[in-house]
């Protein structure tokens, strides 16, 4: 037996480890994208709020620890410490059952990867884990009621109390509860079927009290579809994010350039990085490009909460502060808790940019009241007074009522305001070459780019000389518009290599694969 605990011991610190090293080191940024869609007050009133929904206490223990998430180390420790704990449980369980040791730590792995793979969704909180955690430890204090009249008699108030404290919690204790009343208590199974279905009905009996679908009130406090993989697409993606948001721009162009990814959100951070260093109009096709779709990301009925919840960034960083305030808002409205740390910031980041002090207040004062960004707000309120901020600047000085997805518009505001934004620039020259609409491009460069004797970015200069080959132009139009010679010649190359590739782009794509020419034959618009 000791032999056999003592394996069982080594085993359970092995995969513990390799838990902590996965969720810390590999798979850092789930996690740190679930600190940012909570924002955990520490105050009487918000954990009142928890009483109006059912798993109160699973989901405030949760909220309060996922806080911790903002380090990397810390969330990967928390999510292990709380497998383990879920592993020991069920063991435990499994043990009373009358299952032997080792077969019972073998069992007992089963739902605790389960519950890993949970984890490494997007959206699966600490919280629901801790409703599993609460149902187990009640089930094993069932187990040592030597009265099976009490084991009875006690289930359905034990089970409303699961409810309001754990959630869906109560699923597994009554299952538990079931089988081990019929398998060890020697009850019945039509005894035991009265008091379940009861104790089952109360999540669909209560929903209306705590304003819940059928479904949510069964599956409470987790609110989005699970999802049961690792999916290192997305912890790709959240690592652009995250890295946009620490403004670590170059970074965000190695990552694009490693991982390749053709993906619509990759390429909105990628395309936002290319602005913020400069290098839109000479690396935009170094990328992969979905059109215009990889400029702006949608704050539609047909967006999901996180691509909402990412759409006020560009935006943001172009100035037009009412739509990133709008998409900010709408991302709020739309994530899991209706309530984020994330999105809290960035709405005092607007107000204060935009010098409206009580406004920001509001905002930073909900922040005095967290454990980690509270600091960040007694910094911000230094702000609110200065005058020297480059993105105030960049605010129009004119709008008018659009859509939320006319984003031409949008950027001609703000070049109409400011004509040295140069972020707006980029971003309206750019959107009509993935657009492949020549024309506009043309008549938007000569309006807001045109500058005699400056360089023009090699992109910009392949798709104008598209037009001045399509209306003839001299050579003194050329020289006007200061085109680069090597930029004429490598275009006249592929003139002649388009020619003898009869409409294939194999042969051109190691050449000529990160031009606007090739671009504009051969991709095909999302």
């Amino acid at each position: 037996m000791r032999k056999g605990t003592s394996i069982t011991t080594l085993i359970a610190g092995i995969i513990a480890a390799g838990c902590f090293l996965f969720f810390w080191l590999l798979y850092p940024y789930h996690n740190l994208l679930k600190e940012q869609m909570t924002l955990f007050l520490h105050s009487a009133e918000h954990f009142l709020s928890y009483l109006t929904k059912p798993a109160w206490l699973s989901s405030a223990a949760g909220d309060l620890l996922t806080q911790f998430y903002i380090y990397p180390a810390g969330g990967a420790l928390l999510v292990t410490v709380s497998l383990l704990a879920e592993w020991f449980l069920f063991r435990r369980v499994f043990r009373k059952s009358g299952m032997r040791s080792l077969y019972s730590s073998l069992s007992a792995l089963v739902p605790v990867i389960i519950e890993f793979l949970l984890h490494c969704g997007l959206h699966y909180p600490l919280s629901s884990t801790f409703s599993t955690l609460i149902a187990l430890v009640t089930l094993i204090a069932f187990m040592r009621l030597r009265s099976n009249s009490l084991y009875f008699w006690l289930a359905f108030p034990a089970a409303a109390m699961m409810y309001l404290l754990a959630g869906h919690g109560i699923i597994l204790f009554i299952a538990g509860w079931m089988i081990i009343g019929i398998l060890g208590r020697r009850r019945r199974w039509y005894s035991m079927a009265l008091p379940a279905l009861c104790s089952l009905a109360l999540p669909l009996l209560l929903r209306a009290t705590f304003l819940l679908s059928p479904v949510q009130a069964y599956r409470y406090p987790v609110r989005e579809p699970l999802t049961l993989s690792v999916d290192m697409t997305w912890k790709k993606i959240l690592e652009l994010d995250y890295e946009s948001q620490q403004q670590n721009w170059p970074r965000v162009l190695v990552l694009s350039r490693d991982y390749a990814l053709q993906n619509r959100i990759a390429s909105y951070y990628t395309n936002l990085a290319l602005s913020q260093t400069g290098l839109m109009g000479e690396w935009l096709f170094h990328f992969y490009q979905p059109g215009p779709a990889g400029l702006f990301l949608p704050a539609t009925q047909y967006s999901t909460p996180l691509m909402i919840t990412f759409s006020n960034e560009a935006f943001f960083y172009l100035g037009d502060l009412n739509m990133a305030q709008h998409a900010a808002m709408l991302g709020m409205i739309f994530s899991p808790y209706h309530r984020s740390a994330r999105l809290v910031k960035r709405l005092a980041e607007i107000h204060i940019a935009i010098g409206d002090g009580p406004a920001a207040e509001k905002y930073l004062g909900l922040l005095d009241k967290t454990l980690f960004y509270r600091k960040w707000a007694r910094q911000a309120r230094a702000l609110t007074a200065g005058e020297d901020m480059p993105l105030r600047k960049k605010i129009p000085s004119i709008d008018t009522v659009r859509l939320a997805d006319d984003y031409l518009t949008s950027l001609e505001i703000l070049l109409q305001s400011n004509p040295e934004n140069k972020t707006a620039l980029d971003y309206l020259l750019c959107y009509h070459l993935l657009n492949k609409d020549i024309p506009s491009f043309r008549d938007a460069y000569n309006t807001w780019g045109y500058s005699a004797g400056e360089r023009m970015p090699g992109v910009y200069a392949q798709a104008l000389i598209v037009s001045l080959y399509q209306e003839g132009a001299d050579n003194e139009t050329l020289k006007e518009y200061n085109i680069p010679v090597p930029v004429i010649s490598e275009f006249m190359d592929y003139t002649r290599a388009y020619e003898q590739a009869k409409g294939l782009s194999a042969p051109l794509q190691e050449r000529f694969g990160n031009t606007f020419w090739f671009y504009y034959h051969f991709a095909m618009l999302e």
